[in-house]
């Protein structure tokens, strides 16, 4: 073997060496990364859901009543929501049924619970002796009112470890994988040429290095064509990917709170109203006749939102989680026009709203939709109209076509209209033009939501034209 053999045999089994100690080590420190990562979120989360404690959400004596809400949200965060008296006796546990609760044992001496005493954030990871499963708990202590001063609770938020342990695992494959093609690449190009490979290896390295300490709009120059600049383009891509993979989750944890701060404010109004109204009652007003059976109209009108509010929620979530079937046929489109309009006319008549349908060129034309599904929508946005519009007020379903192979549907009313700066964000969960006037007619902020997310399953656009003072068009499009 010439010297020129064995020291290029030298330089390739040292650079694997490398490539090998470089990949254990980013490693080992992304695992370190990913794991504060994910005990900073977790104690991020319970900081949430004590501040919705604190603020009267989930009041600690009927815990019960939010199952539903509190397991929902616990699914959406993929997370375990414990709710812990002071003396340790378990409340609410978003794993464990309420009829387990009394075989639940008492965590007080849990470590968390312990660390959490002091006011500060208790974090332990263990395996649950209740479900059996490792989490990542984190909990606190949190102060709340009461008739006699305060009192104090436990929250606690736990994620299945196994969760992190993926996330984990998928970016040591990413950077093993990456280690794997340094040594095929190396290995190639130093059997043709020992020069020039040190620089360029080294700025990958240097590079890489940035990427994994975070600085994820670091770039490799591509100078060649070559292995080590498919290399350099590979990492580069891999950067680009985690830089929007990272700015995706940061959206996606906005989108969350956002979702979270609105359905909190939505609850919020019509609870503190039930309460007041019930409360007011048990204070003796139930037996005054002059005001009682007012006030329970009021509070029944006050759970008809709330319940309204829930099922919307309940329908977008299974929309957008894709869990909502679509069955979809052939139908007659102004016949069905024709029957959702007669349904909503009484509606219409007791405002003395002028509601026609018109199908001009569609009338014998059919639509490949969900029966159900396309009543929905037009059933959201005639009954729109008809709270948007003023009494004496005209209401008109239209037909017309769009190229061959569609259909569009408008509802155009006589209305108030929509102010222009609205109308881009008008079809947003919980976005309201009139927030009073919305709540007045009883709106839950979802309808529009919801209808366009099922002309979207269609393969239809929705759109909206308004004219303050004058009325608006909704109008959407259906395959012919």
């Amino acid at each position: 073997m010439t010297l020129r053999a064995k020291l290029l045999a030298t330089y390739i089994g040292l650079t694997i060496a490398g490539v090998m100690v470089f990949s254990i080590f980013a490693s080992w420190e992304l695992k370190g990364y990913l794991d504060r990562r994910a005990e900073s979120e977790l104690k991020a989360h319970v900081e949430a859901v004590a501040a919705l404690v604190r603020g009267g959400e989930f009041p600690p004596h009927s815990l019960p009543d939010h199952e539903t809400t509190i397991r929902r949200m616990a699914r959406s965060l993929n997370l375990r929501l414990t709710f812990i008296r002071k003396d340790g006796v378990v409340l609410f546990d978003s794993d464990v049924p309420l009829d387990s609760l009394p075989n639940v044992e008492n965590h007080l001496s849990r470590p968390e619970i312990s660390a959490s005493r002091s006011g500060e954030f208790g974090l332990n990871r263990r395996e649950s002796a209740t479900v059996h499963e490792e989490f990542l708990y984190s909990a606190t202590m949190v102060v709340i009112p009461a008739p006699d001063g305060t009192d104090t609770m436990y929250v606690r938020v736990a994620r299945p470890f196994s969760d992190i342990q993926m996330l984990d695992r998928q970016v040591q494959i990413i950077i093993w994988a990456i280690g794997v093609l340094s040594i095929i690449v190396i290995a190639v190009v130093s059997s043709r040429a020992s020069r020039g490979i040190t620089r360029p290896i080294l700025d990958i390295a240097s590079s890489a290095r940035a990427i994994r300490d975070g600085d994820l709009s670091r770039r490799i120059p591509v100078t060649s064509r070559d292995e080590i600049g498919t290399l350099a383009s590979s990492i580069n891509d891999m950067a680009e990917k985690l830089g929007n993979d990272i700015a995706q989750l940061k959206k996606l944890e906005r989108v969350r709170s956002e979702f979270l701060g609105n359905v909190s404010h939505e609850l919020r109004t019509p609870i503190f109203s039930l309460q007041g109204f019930l409360e007011t009652l048990l204070d003796g007003a139930v037996d005054d006749p002059s005001v009682n059976r007012d006030f329970l109209e009021k509070a029944h009108k006050h759970a008809g939102r709330l319940n309204a509010l829930l099922n919307d929620l309940i329908e977008i979530s299974r929309i957008e989680s894709g869990e909502m079937k679509m069955s979809f046929r052939f139908m007659p489109l102004a016949d069905f026009l024709r029957e959702v309009t007669g349904e909503m006319s009484s509606a219409a008549a007791k405002k003395h709203l002028n509601l026609a349908m018109e199908p001009g060129e569609c009338a014998d034309d059919k639509v490949y939709a969900d029966r159900d599904r396309l009543k929905q929508v037009m059933i959201n946005l005639l009954d729109n109209a008809i709270k948007y519009t003023d009494d004496g007020g005209s209401i008109t379903v239209t037909t017309h076509r769009e190229g061959t192979d569609w259909v569009c549907v408008e509802v155009a009313d006589t209305g108030s209209g929509i102010p222009a700066q609205h109308l881009n964000r008008i079809f947003e969960r919980f976005y309201r033009v009139d927030k009073d006037r919305s709540r007045d007619v009883g709106g839950t902020g979802l309808g529009l939501a919801i209808v366009k997310h099922i002309v979207e399953a269609h393969g239809g656009i929705i759109r909206v034209e308004s004219t303050v003072g004058k009325g608006s068009r909704f109008m959407f499009t259906l395959k012919r």
